[in-house]
């Protein structure tokens, strides 16, 4: 162990050895010099490299900027500039950072040099965004999007820094759409670790948009992005992204467990041993979803005590102290609930609280940081000047400067508490209005499905009074009929019989898929086979009424999805086309893979649809109610049911028709292309 601390401390010696070395040449070299232009630039990488001692970096720096500014060095002038904010930026003083930012723009727009002009709005842009100011931090960002049209590097960065914004304001559909251009930039340039960024932040989004099934899907290509290009830190952190995502389906449960230690494992090898409170508290939440309240609470506990170890409680203990309140409340322990609860109420005291005393951490850095710069100046004037008087006077008004910086302090903290306290009233008032918008989505929802209910019995209704009418007649009066007559009262039992039958089983489906219960397995299989199943089936039909059914596509064609949804699907909208097109028509399938989807069409010379019915044709609540050529039934449900399995599968669904014309009936699934 002693051997190890002495390794370490050699290793600190050596490199503060070798800054000061640099320091020490730079400052040789620049008493040699007699070029003011390159004494400026020494004295700006003088700052640059004590960047870290804030008072002696400004020291240097004023004197490069003094420099300039007495020799018309624009440039120099500018980069010193430049550098106040940056020393500002690094203390955290992100306004001050602004305001030099904002005066290097007009002396780097004089001698137009865009590198650094859109260099000065990108931190402009970042400073805006750590003090949460999103419309100033994206107006910077579009300045230097503006003129970083020739360095694809830059603006992609850009990108994806107006999409964090848009993220932090929950403007989910914008971020998505930035970390894509981000995402497309990135790969015309082929940065692999960068596109792996940008699916992270995709993946980040639609997490946060309550869209699983994409998060995970751009969740894993940014693992696969970081294993490949040895970004071992990233992949620990993708890992960890993933395993959160997997609760949203309670048959992933195990699996959400098992990606949370696959990240641990990576974490441990990595050295961040202070994840393990992440990660502890992540599982916790799983095994209280599968019930098991015991382990959770042990794994809740096990994460307090690691942010304990790692001074990481007020980072993570909320979303703690909710899951141990969550976990015993269904647990039944009452008592235990409601104390994590109330210690969960407390957390935002805290965290207030952290918040001022940050606030209160950052103005005194400021202080010695001032403080310092004028010890320093103090210490030069002292070998310059010999008068001890002029010292003394000048220790008094520090003194008069530092009570006055006090009170600017107290009333900074006062105001701040104050402000807090009119935010948490606003963010309580904007919750209530989303509950209520949330109660009022679901009333809409609810009319939706009971009216669809209705118009489902009125379905089932009519064929079931073919059946019981004609039974009846058969029953009671069977001798008095003829053979034609009985014939017909027989096909008609049989084919209300089939209508029945095929709108109960499309029900059953569709119930299916909204409780849940429909399994879902989608894997790699031939477009043909799905075709050839559907048609199977659906010949005799087209044949009975002299339909030519013509087959166009590339029978090489691969998807990735649900096989037994997709013929369902398929058959669904070649049995409408059948329905609605008159004898003697012809039904068109197509297929062709287009980037990472099939698109799948199937065209009829039928009666087609008027743009009213279209807009009705997938609606829950409304169902376009038409006879087929040959006075064929239909519930609309199919079509109902085909949406959702779609949608499951990660595609689309839509119709064109023109009346007297035909239809044509298209949806989307994914490529094998897409999942590899």
């Amino acid at each position: 162990m002693k051997k190890s601390l002495l390794v370490v401390i050699a290793i600190l010696v050596v490199f503060i050895a070798s800054s000061q070395s640099k320091v020490d040449s730079l400052l040789l070299l620049c008493d040699k010099s007699s070029n003011v232009q390159e004494k400026a630039n020494i004295y700006i990488k003088l700052s640059r490299l004590t960047i870290q001692d804030s008072a002696l970096s400004n020291s240097y720096n004023k004197k490069a900027y003094e420099l300039a500014l007495a020799n018309n060095l624009t440039l120099e002038q500018g980069n010193a500039v430049y550098q106040f904010g940056k020393i500002l930026f690094t203390a955290r003083d992100f306004t001050g950072a602004i305001k030099y930012y904002e005066k290097a723009i007009p002396l780097f727009r004089q001698i137009n040099d865009t590198a650094r002009l859109t260099t000065c709005y990108s931190y402009i842009g970042i400073a805006n965004f750590n003090m949460s100011r999103s419309k100033e931090a994206i107006a910077a960002y579009l300045e230097g999007l503006k003129l970083s049209k020739n360095d694809p590097d830059y603006s992609a960065e850009l990108l994806a820094n107006i999409g964090l914004v848009h993220d932090e304001m929950d403007n989910f559909d914008q971020a998505i759409t930035y970390f894509r251009k981000a995402l497309s930039i990135n790969l015309s340039i082929h940065d692999s670790v960068s596109m792996g960024i940008d699916y992270d932040y995709l993946g980040a989004s639609y997490a946060r948009f309550k869209m699983p099934d994409s998060a995970i899907v751009n969740y894993h290509k940014a693992l696969y992005l970081f294993k490949k290009t040895g970004k071992n830190d990233r992949y620990a952190i993708s890992l960890s992204n993933i395993a959160s995502v997997f609760p949203n389906y309670p048959d992933s449960l195990n699996k959400s467990i098992d990606y949370f230690h696959r990240a641990w494992d990576k974490f441990q090898k990595l050295g961040w041993l202070h994840y393990e409170a992440d990660i502890q508290q992540g599982i916790a939440k799983v095994l209280t979803q599968q019930g098991k309240y015991d382990e959770a609470i042990s794994a809740y506990n096990r994460s307090r005590q690691i942010a304990k170890k790692y001074n990481r409680e007020l980072l993570i203990w909320k979303e703690l102290y909710l899951g141990l309140s969550e976990a015993y409340e269904k647990k039944g322990d009452f008592k235990q609930a409601l104390a994590n609860h109330i210690l969960y109420s407390q957390y935002t005291d805290s965290v207030t609280k952290k918040s001022n005393f940050e606030l209160v951490a950052s103005l005194e850095k400021q202080y010695e940081t001032e403080k310092k710069e004028n010890e320093y100046n103090k210490l030069h004037a002292k070998n310059e000047l010999m008068n001890v008087q002029l010292a003394k006077d000048k220790q008094l008004k520090l003194l008069g400067f530092f009570t006055a910086l006090l009170l600017v302090i107290i009333i900074f903290i006062l105001s701040k508490k104050y402000m807090d306290k009119i935010k948490a009233a606003e963010l309580l008032s904007e919750k209530n209005k989303i509950i209520a918008q949330s109660e009022q989505e679901l009333r809409v929802l609810n009319a939706a499905k009971n009216k669809f209910f209705s118009i489902l019995a009125h379905d089932l209704k009519n064929p079931f009074h073919t059946v019981m009418g004609y039974s009846f007649l058969l029953s009671n009066n069977y001798e008095s009929f003829s053979d034609k007559e009985r014939h017909k009262f027989a096909l008609d039992i049989n084919k209300s019989a089939n209508n029945i039958f095929r709108l109960l089983e499309n029900l059953l489906e569709w119930s299916k898929t909204q409780t849940g219960s429909l399994p879902y397995n989608p894997m790699e299989i031939e477009l043909k086979q799905i075709i050839d199943n559907s048609l199977n089936v659906l010949n005799a039909l087209a044949e009975q009424k002299n339909i030519q059914l013509i087959v166009q596509y590339n029978q090489n064609i691969k998807t990735y999805s649900d096989p037994r949804m997709m013929e369902t699907v398929l058959r669904n909208l070649i049995s409408n086309a059948i329905k609605f097109t008159p004898e003697g028509g012809h039904i068109n399938i197509e297929a062709q893979e287009i980037e990472s989807e099939v698109r799948i069409m199937v065209s009829d010379t039928g009666i087609g649809l008027a743009n009213e019915e279209l807009e009705h044709l997938f609606r829950i609540d409304s169902k376009v109610k038409r006879k087929g050529t040959n006075n064929e039934d239909g519930s609309g449900i199919g079509l109902i049911l085909c949406r959702e399995f779609v949608n499951m599968n990660k595609g689309r669904l839509w119709a064109e028709s023109t009346p007297g014309k035909g239809s044509t009936f298209s949806f989307t699934i994914p490529a094998c292309t897409a999942v590899a």
